[in-house]
């Protein structure tokens, strides 16, 4: 069972949720937060919560608020997805206010007809993303996937709230400590998208905030007509923190729609948070039980080659222990065949002195057996140390090529880490496999890559029988 750990951040405070799972069936174990003011900043809260959850977590998730991107309705002529990951990309370098080189973007479909397709691109300027994920980095926590607030609140949608098409589109109105996610629904996916930069600790009386709340209800359905024209919200959902129940009273009659209140709290399922102040943790708790092939993706380039590759690494791990049981299993059978040949032909020696020529052949085919014995034997080996490699390669270290020398029993590997000291603890952990009778470095080299400097390296791995 695999785990997921998400973080997110407001201005005034972090919080954590973990989940267990897989796919689309996930668990909530566990929601933190902490406090941030100006005395203890984001990486000093950060540290402090993963202190109390000491995550192993396989799948690490970071939350940008929907107010930190912007986004584009478009139209174009086609359906295929290729075809819109490329248009939408041309259009990104042509109309988004930032260079597309300090961009990081994504998009999603919104509808599809008539052979043309509208879809809404999301993008963000490349150093928001960067500066979460280096305080992360900072902190040992690698992410794996960057993702926007909204989709958090779909996610909590899926989850907590009982389908009625009837009722949707429906806009959700997210009240969270320093910021508010007006998101509207409808047929499953998202279908517009607001944020607006006061939350709970910013509005004042009761009666104030529901005021500012039919304000911002009015200002997204303005928004949606024009982006999407004949798209009208049906109905209201309130949730998060605040008085909810008196201000859904106060804004039905205001806004002619039916509104609905649920209190975040309902979609914990038993877990006890461990809150340090207050939070809506629909964001959060949406994001950590959701499908995550699902989730829109702000990732820079090189976080999603990294994720890549140690997916493949996975792989590649899975194929080498197959065929090591492969291996182990045909030499098994092969072992088992050449006793049997051997004792038939001790038999045949002693019993048909005679049949000299008979008995010749049978040698010949037990020197044969023993041949693809020593062969797959040899193949064996090569497989363990493989495996090993690719087993004890950690997070710090991406691996580039291995290269297998048969004549001088020797596995090249050729790779990169972040810093002289994780390739040389590298070193240390592949000398610790039992295969393997040595390691050479052969050179370290390094350079500077967008997201810090990194140490290419090219090893020698020496198998039990080469010489040195």
């Amino acid at each position: 069972m695999s785990t997921r750990l998400v973080v997110e951040w407001t201005r005034a405070s972090l919080r954590l949720a973990i989940a267990e799972g897989s796919g689309s069936r996930w668990r909530l174990r566990g929601l933190r937060s902490e406090p941030i003011t100006a005395t203890v900043g984001v990486r000093e809260a950060l540290r402090t919560l993963l202190k109390t959850i000491k995550p192993t977590s396989s799948e690490i998730l970071a939350v940008v608020s929907r107010e930190q991107v912007i986004t584009r309705v478009v139209k174009f002529p086609t359906v295929e997805a290729v075809e819109l990951a490329q248009m939408a990309e041309l259009y990104a370098k042509a109309q988004l206010p930032y260079q597309r080189e300090q961009t990081v973007m994504d998009f999603h479909v919104l509808s599809q007809q008539g052979g043309f397709s509208t879809i809404a691109i999301v993008a963000c300027q490349r150093e928001v993303v960067d500066r979460q994920l280096l305080a992360l980095r900072e902190a040992g926590v690698s992410v794996g996937l960057v993702t926007v607030s909204s989709w958090g609140v779909l996610g909590w949608y899926h989850q907590a709230v009982s389908k009625d098409t009837s009722n949707e589109p429906v806009l959700i109105v997210n009240i969270d400590d320093t910021r508010t996610d007006l998101v509207l629904i409808g047929e499953g996916q998202i279908l517009s998208s607001r944020s607006v930069g006061q939350g709970a600790q910013d509005w004042g009386g009761a009666g104030e905030t529901s005021e500012l709340l039919a304000l911002e209800v009015e200002r997204s359905r303005a928004a949606i007509r024009k982006e999407l024209p004949g798209t009208e919200v049906r109905s209201l959902l309130l949730t998060g923190l605040g008085t909810l129940a008196q201000w859904k009273d106060q804004l039905a009659p205001r806004l002619s729609l039916p509104v609905v209140a649920i209190e975040s709290q309902q979609t914990l399922k038993g877990v006890t948070p461990a809150l340090s102040t207050p939070i809506s943790p629909i964001v959060v708790v949406g994001l950590a039980c959701s499908d995550s092939a699902g989730l829109l993706n702000l990732s820079p380039p090189e976080v999603r080659v990294q994720v890549r590759h140690r997916r493949q690494i996975r792989e590649l791990v899975v194929v080498s222990l197959l065929l090591m049981g492969v291996l182990a299993l045909g030499s098994s059978l092969l072992s088992l065949q050449l006793r049997r040949q051997q004792g038939m032909a001790t038999e045949l020696d002693h019993a048909l002195n005679d049949m000299a020529p008979a008995a010749k052949r049978v040698q010949e085919q037990t020197r044969f057996a023993q041949l693809v014995h020593s062969v797959l034997a040899d193949r064996r080996r090569v497989a363990l140390t493989l495996g090993g490699v690719f087993r004890e390669t950690p997070s710090t270290v991406t691996l580039e090529s291995l290269t297998f020398e048969h004549t001088k029993h020797e596995v090249v590997v050729r790779g990169s880490a972040a810093s002289n000291q994780d390739v040389l603890g590298y070193i240390k952990q592949l000398e610790q496999l039992k295969e393997v009778s040595g390691v050479d470095l052969r050179y370290s080299t390094r350079h500077t890559t967008p997201t810090g400097e990194r140490t290419d390296f090219e090893l020698v791995l020496h198998q039990h029988g080469a010489s040195t």
